[in-house]
């Protein structure tokens, strides 16, 4: 026991602050944790809006280069129509040409 009015006998035991430091740590490893738990659910969910988003952005873009594709077809086979035409009219000209 301190009889003197001294900084040691003011202050609390040693042990006592250690375990209070010790528990302070705890609830703060604690709190991180639950952070993380929060944060790591919050990012599951995102990812799987974004995955899902992405999934609609791809389905959009294939049908989009399906369309495009089936359109490029139909306009090479009107092109090759047209171009068996104009053939078949220049060789019409030219037998009318060499008539003359």
């Amino acid at each position: 026991m301190c009889t003197s009015n001294t900084i040691e006998c003011m202050s609390p035991p040693f042990h006592f602050l250690t375990q209070k430091t010790k528990s302070k740590h705890a609830r703060f490893r604690i709190r991180n944790q639950v952070r993380i738990h929060r944060l790591n659910r919050v990012n599951k969910f995102t990812e799987e809006k974004i995955k899902h988003e992405m999934e609609l952005k791809n389905l959009q873009l294939y049908m989009e280069n399906m369309s495009i594709l089936k359109e490029n077809e139909r306009l090479r086979n009107k092109a090759t129509i047209l171009h068996q035409e104009n053939l078949a009219l220049l060789s019409v000209f030219e037998n009318k040409r060499f008539r003359l």
